[in-house]
């Protein structure tokens, strides 16, 4: 125990007063032996011990109230069972984790029930004046109240009604905001952490967030911290980490090929099964053998796709972590990939402008059907281009184009800065210095250079390491003759791709927002190169366009609570969650037809569903699938050791599910010692008592049955 307000201790000698008092009345009278009072005396003796038994009960009350006040004012605190008998911590966060890895169980049951079981059990066993807040955390602290409340029964309610997400934890997150809870009601108290203990959930690796804790624990008061552990006794856990397809980019016809990585944590497995669902018809099971702690690739071949969205699941036999035990992935197949030729000095001569070598570049003529292009174009004006919808696209070529006018530059910037690709051929008709204003190219357009007639430019340096251009040196770019080059210089963010013999760039590229910019060094046209007569014109195309679309375009599949951007077809849409639950979709207002969903704590599928019904026997369009991270599969545990050294300042207390809630009802040193209350009432009903005592002591006594009073005898 120790004082919170000792400065009040010189106050203690009062307490003794009632009893000075006490013993001053007993000598205040000398005694005298009188023969006739004897009689009275004899007969009145039951009478007196009454009386000197109020005296000594009204000392002791006396006693007791000023030693109970005195106990209000200097706030002893205590620890263990009496603190919690005394009123404990002035209120309690329970905070459980609901991330993916407490989907694991052993005998005891799943980590994730004990864990409610634990903090309902805890709330409904706190003294009855206690507030208290309660819910659940993976990303963020989950909780319908703002700060603690008395109901009790509802903050349980809301604990045992929570759902397992399929996130990963934040723990310095979820303290955070459970410190900020209780600072809004006055600070102190306990934060209850029931977890257990995943390593990646507690993120020692990130300093600066748990900076930002402290800070808020010292400005809540340094509430106490209860860390329960939950860890249930699994020694192995196998996940499916991701999913890889090949090609990355699909159209119809193809047949891909799905490559699974497995991955075992802790003891040795075995033999692995994994089974494949696709459109919802089971494929093939395949079996991996893993003998020790490490990854595999499991190899399927999906049938051939048609046009549209198909979904996948690969699915384990149940083990150590159940959550991640099944994979979603989800492949958007297209026709034709459509690229948009914009050409800006169209000719009724085929071939005369640059536009038509571009778009034979895009499709050459099919030899079979197996052999025919990824790709779909569609050559327009440089006037229709600013009517044009570029969402509608991949990629924009742009051949020989003057200049642009103001809205189609806005269009143009916005598909760039969106995360599309632009590729520009300078041409005779370019206006540079209107480009260069417009800044759209990545790179300033300069002067153009005449070769010698009989020495012709070639192209001497390519990027080795460049998917793009590594390989074109042997693929014909020795055949490549130039007339006459632009000369480009790169701007701040520019990388060159390729060289001219004299050191000039050739191939330029450059970050445009989220999007890319090609910036070539001659048109597209047969009198500034052989370029459009080579295999390097479609070549560079084709890698250009895919390698752009395999790193902008989303993954097969992603984790649980990544935003779901979209854009929405006209009408109402709702979003329909891996639970069949129908959620509403809120439009962006800066961006009309588009939208953010953000619900997205659950693995599995996620599909958009068009009006406004109930959506049942309605087939929704799969737009996302979400999965367990992989950091949720280990069974790497904190030790707790490392806690205290993250939580540095703080009172921290670890227990066991099964070893009581007793040892978290203490307080800090920061804290309003809850003791003061109790104190204070114990000395009004020491006041009240020792009054109504006196009162009854010095009230007139009863007249005898011949009108005489009898005599009082005083101590």
């Amino acid at each position: 125990m120790r004082l919170l307000h000792p400065e009040y201790l010189w106050l203690a000698p009062l307490v003794a007063l009632p009893i000075l008092i006490h013993l001053l009345n007993r000598i205040r009278y000398r005694r005298e032996r009188w023969a006739a009072i004897d009689f009275l005396l004899s007969t009145e003796r039951r009478a007196v011990r009454r009386a000197r038994l109020r005296q000594i009960l009204l000392m002791a009350l006396r006693t007791l109230l000023l030693a109970a006040a005195l106990g209000a004012l200097v706030q002893p605190v205590f620890r263990g069972s009496l603190a919690g008998m005394l009123g404990g911590t002035t209120q309690v966060a329970v905070l459980v984790d609901a991330s993916a890895s407490m989907s694991a169980s052993d005998a005891s049951g799943q980590a994730f029930a004990r864990a409610k079981e634990v903090g309902v059990k805890a709330l409904a066993s706190l003294p009855r004046a206690t507030p208290a807040i309660g819910g659940t955390f993976s990303r963020s602290f989950h909780s319908p109240f703002r700060e603690p409340v008395r109901d009790r029964a509802a903050v349980a309610s809301v604990i045992e009604s929570a759902p397992l997400t399929g996130g990963a934890g934040d723990v310095p997150r979820a303290i955070r905001d459970a410190a900020e809870a209780l600072q809004r009601s006055g600070g102190g108290g306990t934060i209850w952490v029931l977890s257990d203990l995943q390593a990646s959930d507690w993120r020692a690796d990130d300093p600066g967030a748990w900076e930002t804790v402290r800070r808020a624990l010292e400005a809540a008061g340094r509430p106490r911290i209860a860390v329960t552990d939950l860890a249930p006794a699994v020694e192995a856990n196998i996940a499916v980490e991701g999913v890889r397809v090949t090609p990355a980019v699909l159209v119809v016809g193809d047949a891909p090929k799905l490559i699974a990585t497995v991955s075992l944590t802790g003891a040795a497995g075995g033999l692995v099964s994994l089974a494949l669902f696709f459109d919802g018809k089971r494929i093939d099971t395949r079996s991996v053998e893993m003998t020790e702690p490490g990854r595999a690739d499991v190899v399927f071949r999906l049938p051939a796709l048609e046009e549209g969205a198909h979904v996948g699941l690969l699915e384990l036999s149940p083990n150590g972590v159940p959550a991640d035990d099944r994979f979603h992935f989800l492949l958007r197949t297209a026709a034709r990939i459509p690229l948009l030729v914009v050409d800006g000095a169209p000719s009724s001569i085929p071939f005369e402008g640059a536009g038509d070598f571009l778009a034979l570049a895009g499709m050459p003529p099919e030899v079979t059907a197996s052999g025919r292009s990824a790709f779909a174009v569609k050559p327009v004006t440089l006037a229709e281009l600013a009517g044009t919808d570029l969402d509608d696209y991949a990629a924009v070529f742009l051949a020989d184009v003057p200049r642009l006018s103001a809205a189609a530059e806005e269009r143009l910037r916005a598909f760039a800065t969106a995360g599309g690709l632009v590729v520009l051929f300078p041409g005779p008709h370019t206006d540079a210095s209107a480009w260069n204003a417009s800044g759209l190219a990545g790179a300033e357009i300069l002067t153009t250079l005449e070769a010698e007639e009989k020495k012709p430019f070639t192209v001497a340096w390519t990027a080795p390491a460049n998917p793009i251009t590594a390989t074109l040196p042997r693929e014909g770019l020795n055949l490549l003759r130039i007339n006459r080059l632009v000369r480009l210089k790169p701007g701040p963010r520019g990388e060159v791709l390729m060289t001219a013999d004299r050191g000039d760039p050739f191939l330029v590229r450059s970050q445009l927002g989220k999007g890319k910019v090609y910036a070539w060094a001659v048109s597209c046209q047969d009198d500034f190169s052989n370029l459009p007569l080579t295999p390097v014109l479609l070549l560079a195309i084709h890698r250009i366009v895919l390698g752009h679309l395999v790193e902008s375009r989303e993954p097969p599949a992603d984790d649980v609570y990544r935003p779901i951007e979209l854009v929405l077809p006209p009408g109402t849409h709702r979003m329909r969650t891996p639970d069949g639950r129908l959620k509403p979709l809120p439009v962006d207002p800066d961006r009309p037809g588009r939208a953010v969903f953000d619900q997205t704590g659950q693995a599995g599928v996620y599909q958009l569903v068009a009006g406004s019904g109930t959506g049942e026997g309605t087939d929704g369009t799969a737009v996302a699938a979400l999965n367990v991270p992989a950091s949720e599969s280990s069974l790497e545990r904190i030790a707790p050791e490392a806690i205290r050294g993250l939580l540095v300042g703080s009172d921290v207390v670890f227990t066991r599910a099964d070893g009581g809630t007793d040892r978290f009802s203490g307080t800090t040193s920061a804290q309003r010692a809850a003791s003061g209350f109790p104190l204070a009432a114990l000395a009004i009903v020491c006041f009240v008592g020792a009054v109504l005592l006196a009162f009854s002591i010095t009230r007139p006594a009863r007249t005898g049955a011949d009108g005489a009073e009898p005599n009082a005898v005083g101590t």
